[in-house]
């Protein structure tokens, strides 16, 4: 019973070091470490760097593998740069393996683990509002809790290791194996760290209580176990962030499948290699040697299939705004012929102004159960908006023919102008009964006639169309200011109406801008002069820029 209760206060010791650890480490290091993910996976190999630094700094790979798939989620990380962060992390979580092996097990850690405590709680405590001095204070203290769990851990499992001697494992052969890697995922699991579950298994070998390969079985399955954090991450999550846990299930069950396969010779490897070092054969360092070399062999494994995997995994858990919102006219291979890829963007612009069209269109005249949604609809032009700049930008960086120079400004303020129109929709909603409830019915339906013919794929007089626009707006306007100086409308209420109808008029003259641009772009085009008031574009932005926020006002 005593030696059940050591157990459990040292696993509980160690877990609570880890967590300070990592909090610690993460509120010293403030934002480099997401400045690293944000900025050092570039490439496959940056990407597998940066998860294996930040892993082995923050002491936690569950906690790295979560915060990846909040960057994809933010839109921060590509699936390709998130997936190579994940492989890194397994790579960085083998640094515990070697703490434990190297320090926890070789050395008096109760004398170095007291120390640590105390120093790090004091700096804790004596830091005040400074973050960095605060974060190294705990993570000291933390170290000091992970070293003290470690040593009551190898106390446990020493008073214990006659009673699991007299089990036979060695003899049970295949059966015993698959046992303990199921105890490394169960334990995994439990306690929602790989690192916990890696240390029972090292203080366990060392005090002689379970024989190396048992040992080793149990280190594969909490690489296996550890994959359930990043499931609970993706639980209702995004798209993006579901792939980027199918791709950490992927990794982590192909490196353990081929550990199992080959462990007779990579235990074999990993007691030749310290021996050869110098560096002894406890089965501490052998197994840390081990969980090394079966997570390297993982990347090697998956290197040459990564490209395939993601490709699969960008077809899986597919939303509709993520189908919408996929480029249909942009490659690659375009860009090294600057006239086709000009082309291209032509094509996939006019297709992003359409989708805003219609989205717009469905915000003004709701259509229960229709799918898409307009939200998926607005989203999806968000979505492509950033497809088509990242392509602009790749394609405005090499030297370009005058024609298609001249035609990427209009093509980028046509994006702009779809844009628009999807953030007015957005404001405008199912709340669209202000003017009218205002005393102003008649003129509100006819601007949400003359929009939704702006908004309709192909208008035969867009100047005619621009002016009744501009006319029925003009009409709701005076409708509404004359119902407000007979005192029947309040003021909050007048400026929620108005803002409507700006909204609606401004969703009009975005799109027919927006064609207008597009027309522009096109080869030979001579730039056409806008009927009505407002002679460009930038005249009317320079308005709405000068109102307050939330504040419309009669223009």
């Amino acid at each position: 019973m005593s030696a059940l209760v050591a157990l459990l206060g040292g696993l509980g010791l160690f877990l609570l070091g880890t967590w300070l650890m990592t909090e610690g480490l993460k509120l010293a290091a403030g934002g480099a470490l997401r400045a690293i993910l944000e900025t050092w996976t570039r490439s496959p190999l940056r990407g597998l760097l940066a998860g294996f630094f930040i892993t082995a700094v923050v002491r936690s790979s569950s906690a790295v593998t979560v915060a990846a798939i909040g960057f994809v989620n933010a839109g921060l990380l590509s699936l390709t740069q998130a997936v190579w962060v994940v492989f890194g992390t397994n790579v960085g979580t083998t640094t515990t393996a070697w703490l434990v092996a190297f320090v926890g097990i070789r050395f008096d850690i109760a004398a170095l683990a007291l120390p640590l405590l105390g120093l790090g709680m004091l700096l804790r405590l004596a830091a005040g509002t400074r973050q960095r001095a605060a974060g190294i204070g705990q993570a000291l203290a933390g170290f000091g809790c992970f070293f003290l769990g470690i040593d009551i851990l190898q106390g446990g499992f020493a008073d214990l290791a006659p009673r699991i001697a007299e089990l036979g494992l060695p003899e049970s052969g295949p059966v015993a194996i698959l046992g303990f890697v199921g105890l490394g995922v169960l334990l995994t699991v439990a306690t929602q760290s790989s690192s916990a579950a890696i240390a029972i298994a090292l203080t366990a070998s060392a005090g002689g209580a379970v024989p190396l390969e048992m040992a080793a079985a149990a280190v594969i399955g909490t690489n296996i176990g550890t994959t359930s954090t990043a499931l609970l991450a993706a639980l209702g999550a995004t798209p993006p962030a579901r792939r980027v846990a199918t791709a950490h299930i992927a990794f982590n069950l192909l490196t353990g499948i081929a550990a199992l396969a080959l462990l007779p010779g990579l235990l074999a490897l990993s007691r030749w290699i310290p021996a050869a070092l110098g560096a002894g054969q406890d089965m501490p360092t052998v197994l840390a040697v081990f969980h090394t070399l079966f997570n390297l062999l993982g990347v090697l494994l998956i290197w040459p299939i990564a490209g395939w995997l993601i490709r699969w995994l960008s077809r899986l858990y597919t939303s509709p705004e993520e189908t919408l919102g996929r480029p249909q006219y942009l490659d690659a291979t375009l860009l090294s012929v600057p006239e086709l890829a000009a082309k291209g963007l032509e094509r996939e612009v006019a297709r992003m102004l359409e989708l805003a069209a219609a989205s717009a269109a469905a915000c003004i005249t709701p259509t229960p159960g229709a799918t898409p949604t307009p939200g998926e609809q607005i989203r999806a032009v968000t979505r492509l908006g950033q497809e088509v700049r990242g392509f602009l930008a790749q394609l405005n960086s090499q030297q370009l023919p005058d024609a298609v120079a001249a035609a990427l400004p209009h093509l980028l303020r046509a994006v702009q102008h779809a844009e628009t129109i999807t953030a007015l929709a957005e404001r405008l909603g199912g709340r669209q009964a202000e003017p009218a409830r205002l005393g102003a019915a008649a003129e509100w339906a006819e601007l949400r006639m003359q929009a939704l013919e702006a908004l309709t794929p192909v208008t035969a007089d867009e100047a005619a169309v621009a002016a009744q626009a501009e006319a029925a707006y003009q009409a709701v306007k005076n409708a509404l200011l004359a119902a407000a100086a007979r005192g029947r409308t309040p003021v909050a209420a007048l400026d929620a109406a108005l803002l409507q109808a700006q909204s609606m008029r401004r969703i009009a003259a975005a799109v027919l801008k927006g064609r207008r641009r597009l027309r522009a772009a096109r080869p030979g085009a001579v730039e056409e002069t806008p009927a009505g008031p407002h002679t460009t574009d930038a005249a009317e932005e320079a308005l709405h820029d000068r109102l307050p926020a939330g504040m419309s006002r009669p223009d």
